[in-house]
């Protein structure tokens, strides 16, 4: 292969990388807004709870129990997600050119290809894992609110 060829696959294999890079970037940015989300949900358990406590001890003992029981998955569902891994990226491409002779810049961006590929699965994972918890825990919350208003309304 003459060298313009082998230059022109280099930069095609550079710019494949940092758009895998920026679709990463991406996920992890949607893995954070669902780490937020639980945020808000631990927030408006807490609220919820607040609500009920100065009555909870009218309530028949089973009531409290469900009520208490779906707040406190809600809960925990949210937590996981707050507390889940992190993904994090090495974004520049550009240091192999300084860092690495020539006859080793496509073998390197071949590895990092793959690396990056490993890691956006992995992230994909993580984010799909998070949005799931996120769905139970705010379907939880609004379960854990609904009951409690049936049990105001049925006491």
């Amino acid at each position: 292969m003459n060298n313009s060829n082998s230059n022109d696959l280099i930069k095609i294999e550079e710019d494949a990388i940092k758009i895998q890079e920026q679709d990463l970037r991406d996920t992890i940015t949607s893995i954070d807004n669902e780490t937020t989300k639980s945020s808000l949900v631990i927030g408006f358990a807490g609220i919820l709870f607040g609500i009920a406590f100065g009555q909870i001890d009218n309530f028949p003992l089973f009531h409290t129990i469900i009520f208490i029981s779906l707040l406190l998955a809600s809960i925990a569902f949210a937590f996981w997600n707050i507390i889940s891994k992190k993904i994090t990226i090495h974004t520049s491409v550009d240091d192999i050119f300084v860092n690495k002779r020539p006859q080793e810049w496509e073998e390197y961006l071949n590895y990092r290809h793959l690396h990056l590929r490993e890691t956006y699965n992995s992230a994909k994972n993580l984010l799909y894992q998070k949005v799931t918890f996120t769905k139970i825990s705010f379907c939880l919350l609004i379960l854990s609110s609904l009951f409690l208003v049936l049990i105001k309304i049925g006491g």
